[in-house]
């Protein structure tokens, strides 16, 4: 072999060394989740309320929603293929990184993306409930390419839940444009030295007492971090990676809800039901899950986990049972009002 020969091969194996590089991660891109906040401290939303269901006080923790949400997320993405790390597994004070922690822990990850995961409130007395979607810059003008991309794909397919009520439409914006009180290009601490690309979500609104007993279901938080996997799908281009659909939704009784000194909006002025089991059934009338609605007042059900094809929704106490087609890494949502209303 002459050196001209050799020199060809090294090139060759080179290129062959780097496409495999390049291939390997666009097949299995890496995603760095940060679960926001940590413990059960004063900087956690604690957020106490009396609960009729319950008949007691309970607190809510944006610490314990943001774990349930980024660990569902972890799982999915894992599940589609995607190499996954997260700033936290637990729910302790010592979990509650300092921002540079968070920030070198992204760094240090190798990931090709950047995902906070939170929750929000309005801070005033006025009730709202939307998804925000926030990445570093102007609206329009990501610090790092590719951060406007991802969070337009999470307000669409966070948005598109239909397990919720929604009283204003999403936004996408850049965080110095959104918190331009804030000083100039200040933003939020946790984009504001990442280098990759990425953004913070803040799913909902727990300040809105129907989606903060909605947020005290874990099945519910699972949901979001199932509809923020296909958004992050969607920026990757691997919408078809994923095998599996869901089914969710909500059940209501045909009357006003029991706790009215709580502001509510379209169908969460319904109440809810409670302690009602709903059943999914294939196309041959087998049951294929059952779930047992809990007794925090939200009404919410969920199945995962589904293949492809069509299925019957029952619920107990309701006259009617509703038929849905699931679809491969997509989310199926069926809702239904009963009329006896059993509280």
């Amino acid at each position: 072999m002459t050196f001209g020969d050799m020199r060809r091969s090294v090139f060759i194996l080179s290129v062959l060394l780097l496409t495999a590089l390049c291939a390997s991660a666009k097949d299995n891109p890496r995603v760095f989740i940060n679960p926001g906040h940590g413990g059960h401290d004063s900087n956690d939303r604690p957020t106490p309320f009396y609960l009729w269901t319950v008949g007691d006080t309970v607190t809510y923790y944006e610490s314990d929603s943001n774990l349930a949400t980024g660990s569902a997320l972890k799982r999915y993405l894992e599940e589609k293929g995607y190499e996954v790390g997260t700033t936290r597994v637990d729910n302790t004070s010592d979990d509650d990184l300092d921002l540079y922690e968070i920030v070198a822990l992204a760094a240090n990850s190798g990931a090709d993306l950047f995902f906070a995961v939170h929750s929000n409130a309005t801070g005033i007395p006025a009730r709202l409930n939307y998804t925000l979607s926030l990445y570093r810059g102007y609206n329009g003008e990501p610090v790092v390419e590719g951060s406007d991309s991802i969070a337009r794909a999470v307000k669409k397919h966070l948005q598109a839940n239909q397990a919720t009520v929604w009283t204003h439409p999403p936004k996408d914006w850049g965080d110095w444009s959104f918190y331009r009180n804030w000083g100039y290009k200040t933003g939020l601490g946790v984009l504001r030295y990442n280098k990759l690309p990425g953004m913070l979500c803040e799913g909902s609104f727990f300040d809105y007492v129907p989606e903060r007993c909605r947020k005290l279901n874990t099945d519910f938080c699972h949901m979001e971090g199932w509809n923020q996997s296909l958004a992050i799908d969607e920026y990757f281009g691997r919408s078809g990676k994923g095998k599996t659909g869901v089914v969710a939704g909500l059940v209501r009784y045909q009357c006003e809800r029991t706790d009215t000194t709580y502001k509510a909006f379209d169908k969460d002025l319904l109440q809810p039901a409670n302690k009602l089991t709903v059943t999914l059934l294939n196309a041959k009338g087998r049951t294929v899950g059952q779930y047992r609605i809990d007794n925090l007042n939200n009404g919410f059900y969920w199945f995962e986990g589904l293949k492809q094809g069509r299925y019957r929704v029952r619920v107990e106490g309701a006259d009617a049972e509703s038929e849905v087609e699931v679809r491969a890494n997509q989310s199926t949502y069926c809702n239904f009002e009963i009329a006896a209303a059993r509280r």
